[in-house]
């Protein structure tokens, strides 16, 4: 049995199913620990992404070198600041 099989009943969106305002059920522990979980994914990729950016890279972006620095040096919980 594959992991899509065992769980059909998990929509491909959990965030819009989740944030829905019109969702009368509230979202599982599951649920939260996927979404968390991805968040937590996303934030690593995105910042060692940034760290491996070259100053060029990072000046027509409009980011500082120091400020990518520092945001590539937060833990994964963090949140994203803002670069500019």
């Amino acid at each position: 049995m594959s992991f899509q099989t065992r769980n059909q009943s998990i929509p491909n969106d959990l965030y819009a199913s989740v944030a829905a305002p019109h969702a009368t059920l509230r979202p599982t522990f599951r649920d939260r620990a996927v979404l968390t979980f991805a968040l937590w994914r996303q934030r690593v990729d995105m910042r060692r992404r940034l760290a491996e950016m070259d100053a060029r890279s990072l000046r027509d972006a409009g980011i500082s070198p120091a400020a990518a620095a520092y945001e590539s040096g937060k833990p994964f919980w963090a949140r994203m600041g803002s670069l500019r």
